[in-house]
């Protein structure tokens, strides 16, 4: 559950917040699962004048704890971004691997701070003190956007250092992703329909090799096909980022992807380069809120 541990903000949905959001948008929508609107949209049949339709990134298991007893109790049709080879595993993502060192550094670890595992943190320019107290939310995202000029991997490679030099073990962390056996209820439900994240959330962007590319985009639509039986026809881009080349493999595999660029699509709006609009607890907790998130377009 997010709202137990530091979070980078926009990164939750309260159950509650959650349920208040359906009811309203199937007030003003009509709600359909991604794969229709782009088989209907590539076959010019007719499209609902006020399509809507709702995704979940990264394939945590809160969304089958919390949300998807939501989904069937209002019959709305979903689908998830899976990282394959992530799921069922003990895996974090590299944000929330900060988010705990930099909590367990301030509160366990002060003295740390000036190892050279540690000491590259506090180049970024973010405002935190790198002292004992752990960063608010707004200075842990500005943490996160700063490190976010270096590639994955040597984002991982240096917190697994940090993890060995704090003596963190690791092995038995709780698993915060789904299982395939989850995985798969949803998809015999008929509302939820899952698409392909990457591998491992890698970045797509100029600086990603293409072999590495490659795995990423093609065999995680393989993995998850391999384990659910389902053919896995979207896509989306880890952090929004992509490349000319990434672009171009993923029109070759599959039907179109989404984006992290905010706004409304149309029927004139590329397949592959879907924009969304961000729903989460610190801007539309209320009814007012999620209006006005929503406001010219309803």
């Amino acid at each position: 559950d997010a709202r137990t541990r530091l979070e980078e903000p926009g990164m939750m949905v309260a159950p509650d917040t959650l349920r208040q959001h359906l009811r309203l948008v199937h007030d003003l929508f009509d709600v359909i699962p991604l794969s229709e609107w782009l088989e209907r949209k590539a076959r010019q049949q007719p499209l609902p004048a006020k399509a809507c339709v709702i995704t979940f990134d990264d394939g945590w298991a809160d969304n089958h704890e919390y949300a998807f007893p939501i989904l069937r109790e209002s019959a709305t049709p979903a689908t998830i971004f899976l990282v394959s080879d992530m799921i069922g595993t003990r895996g974090q993502f590299w944000p929330e691997r900060l988010a705990r060192l930099l909590t367990m550094v301030a509160t366990q670890h002060a003295d740390k701070w000036s190892d050279p595992a540690l000491a590259w943190l506090q180049q970024t320019e973010t405002g935190y003190a790198f002292a004992a107290a752990p960063p608010n939310t707004e200075e842990l995202t500005r943490i996160i956007a700063a490190i976010k000029i270096m590639p994955d991997r040597e984002i991982h490679a240096r917190l697994d250092t940090m993890e060995t030099v704090l003596g963190l073990d690791t092995s038995r962390d709780p698993v915060s992703l789904l299982s395939w056996k989850q995985v798969r209820e949803m998809l015999d439900s008929g509302l939820v329909e899952v698409g392909s994240h990457t591998c491992h959330h890698v970045r797509l962007d100029v600086d990603t090799p293409m072999d590495l590319m490659q795995r990423e985009i093609t065999t995680s639509q393989t993995v998850i096909e391999n384990n659910t039986g389902k053919p896995v026809k979207t896509f989306c881009f880890p952090n929004g980022d992509f490349s000319p080349a990434a672009l171009d493999l993923v029109r070759q595999h599959y039907i179109g992807a989404v984006t992290t660029q905010s706004g409304w699509n149309t029927g004139t709006t590329d397949n592959y380069l879907l924009a969304r609009i961000g729903i989460h607890d610190d801007i539309t907790r209320d009814r007012t809120a999620f209006l006005a998130r929503l406001s010219g377009w309803v």
